[in-house]
């Protein structure tokens, strides 16, 4: 019998655009140019950075155990990219920045349905939030669910910049199996990825349902294409 729902974060209760990121990497450029006086000219260097680090994102390496902290990045971005000095007070000031400029112009839910269907699904399951994290923290993330209402349906949550670990690492599944206390048969995962999600919770023994948001012919099965058809495949599935 299912007894808990680990649900993943981004493109599942949240999405974005492209061209949002993109605009605050932009906002993060700006306000390290100024904050440390440097030429316009160094944004190129800048958004090399994010360049770099998106793909360090995609193809992890040992070395960065899956997880590379906001601050490490600033320090990366610094001394590596722009080799230029700083004071301590200079870059705890560019660290808030960089991970909290997201609340400007923040995420939207990806669909108005996903309130509602998280409270019903609270007082059935115990739900954990489970999300590999980038240049925002989790602890900010949090902002973002208090905002859309939906912090409280979660009983535990799991960022990837607080365990160090990223799905679909078999640690990440591991860490909430630990915190709920229950066997792998009792617990579903959702989320949008096939790789990350599905098979990363498949994998580790888990069960899973893929959220097809917008996929005409999803890879796997069981699916849904909308949040509202959760509780349906649920109890026709597992239940």
């Amino acid at each position: 019998m299912i007894k808990a729902l680990t649900i993943d974060l981004w493109e599942t209760l949240i999405e974005d655009k492209d061209s949002n990121e993109l605009e605050r990497d932009k906002q993060r450029a700006r306000f390290i140019i100024k904050e440390l006086n440097l030429n316009d000219e160094r944004i190129d260097d800048i958004m090399r950075f994010f360049t770099d680090l998106t793909e360090a994102f995609k193809h992890p390496s040992p070395q960065n155990s899956w997880s590379i902290l906001p601050e490490d990045q600033v320090k990366m971005l610094l001394e590596n990219y722009l080799k230029v000095p700083y004071t301590d007070a200079q870059f705890e000031k560019i660290v808030e920045y960089y991970k909290t400029v997201i609340l400007e112009n923040p995420p939207i839910l990806t669909e108005q349905s996903v309130p509602k269907v998280l409270m019903r699904l609270s007082k059935k399951y115990t739900l954990v939030l489970i999300s590999n994290t980038g240049r925002t923290p989790g602890n900010v993330l949090l902002n973002i669910l208090e905002m859309y209402g939906i912090r409280d349906y979660f009983a535990h949550f799991i960022f990837s910049d607080e365990i160090g670990v990223r799905k679909p690492d078999p640690r990440v599944f591991d860490y909430a199996k630990n915190l709920l206390n229950l066997e792998k048969e009792a617990v579903v995962h959702i989320g949008d990825s096939v790789n990350l999600d599905f098979m990363g919770a498949k994998s580790y023994g888990f069960n899973a349902i893929l959220y097809a948001k917008g996929k005409d012919n999803p890879q796997v099965e069981p699916y849904v294409k909308s949040f509202e058809e959760l509780e349906r495949v649920l109890n026709e599935k597992f239940n």
